[in-house]
């Protein structure tokens, strides 16, 4: 149920622009708001290049180099994000095929994972909901919770968008569809870790069923070594080289996805790095403030850790499952070692597979701690060269 649990959440991902599941109207409404994100994108890269260059004066109200910087980041990551969606689910169906043929061929290899649908489901509806919680949080401490209903809009565009527009430039019409672009982007932002934590989820999951069918031969084979005749062997030899295959299948669709993913993997880590960077800047510079605001620091923090740890780890489960079965095979009795045995052990050990960031780097648990030391050192970087 894997399959089309994640394809009806493609589907419905065309109220964001991602126009693949759906009809022709949805493909219109995707080159709006391309267009809308090129425009505000554009616009925004104009403003920090007019800082860079010294035509506009370095303030300190939300115009800043910081501001400008971080406005241009996070809308070229819902340009990119929207592109690199569209180009990854327009693949899906092609990688839907071999998916389910892969669980076809594999299908006498053990239960299907009863659990997958659901658990899918919960990651889903969690990230979803939690995003929704510390953006609306976010919008509340732009606005305030004194101001009254009818400036809203006109202070929360004020003072989240300072760095594209002014007080005296403000207007009505350039307002909501810049207010409405911008839940657009964090839409997106939040659904290109939710697509990677999804697909881990689901490869991890497969991987786990093969290594379960791996240690029941193993035990199967530990209790019956004295009971050995040359029709049972050959059947032996049998299984053990279905299993093999079936990794084979499996090493075969986690490079195919990660063909089409490792683009999204990239831009994903790299602007979660660039925010938390960020995060921890501004934190560090913060002077005074309410109680509210240092909640919110904390809880918009904490929450920007949690979910670039989160596709870290799902997509390192991904390596680290297609190795387990290792574990079991070491405990396979010698009179029950044969030559497919042989083939898969020296394959697990020597076909190194993982899902990657375009290949500029693998996605395993060692990489958290070389992020958690780019993350100090270039905090340092910027404590020193902002002003």
């Amino acid at each position: 149920m894997f399959l089309p649990t994640l394809t009806h959440i493609f589907t419905v991902a065309q109220w964001v622009g991602i126009p693949t599941y759906g009809n022709k109207m949805s493909l219109v409404w995707a080159i709006i708001v391309l267009s809308m994100l090129t425009a505000i994108e554009a616009a925004a890269i104009w403003m920090l290049i007019k800082i860079l260059t010294g035509v506009a004066k370095h303030i300190d109200d939300g115009r800043g180099l910081t501001a400008r910087l971080s406005g241009s980041v996070f809308y070229g990551n819902g340009f990119l994000s929207l592109i690199l969606s569209w180009k990854f689910i327009s693949s899906w169906r092609r990688l839907s095929v071999y998916w389910k043929r892969a669980e076809l061929l594999d299908a006498t290899l053990g239960p299907p994972d009863t659990t997958i649908q659901r658990r899918v489901i919960v990651v889903a509806c969690f990230i979803s909901i939690c995003s929704i919680v510390e953006h609306l949080l976010s919008m509340f401490m732009a606005i305030g919770f004194d101001t009254p209903p009818m400036d809203y809009l006109h202070k929360y565009i004020l003072n989240s968008h300072a760095f594209l527009i002014r007080p005296d430039t403000y207007s009505l019409w350039t307002a909501i569809p810049i207010f409405f672009i911008s839940k657009i982007a964090t839409i997106l932002w939040n659904f290109q870790d939710l697509i990677i934590v999804l697909i881990s989820m689901g490869l991890t999951s497969r991987y786990h069923r093969l290594n379960l069918y791996v240690n029941s031969l193993v035990k199967k084979e530990n209790v019956d070594k004295e009971k050995r005749i040359s029709t049972a062997k050959y059947v032996r030899n049998q299984k053990w080289r279905r299993v093999r295959e079936a990794y084979v299948r499996q090493a075969t669709l986690v490079r195919m996805v990660d063909a089409q993913i490792g683009a999204l993997v990239l831009l994903s880590n790299i602007n979660n790095f660039f925010f938390i960077c960020l995060q921890l800047f501004l934190g560090l510079n913060k002077t005074g403030g309410s109680l509210m605001s240092y909640f919110y620091y904390f809880l918009s923090l904490g929450w920007l850790l949690f979910r670039a740890c989160s596709v870290v780890l799902a997509a390192a489960d991904v390596h680290i499952y297609s190795r387990r079965a290792l574990e079991y095979i070491r405990l396979c009795p010698v009179s029950g070692y044969n030559v497919e045995i042989k083939r898969l052990n020296n394959q697990l050990s020597h076909d190194f597979v993982a899902l990657s960031g375009m290949g500029f780097f693998w996605l395993s648990r060692q990489t958290l701690l070389e992020v958690a030391g780019n993350i100090i050192k270039y905090e340092l970087v910027l404590i020193q060269y902002d002003k």
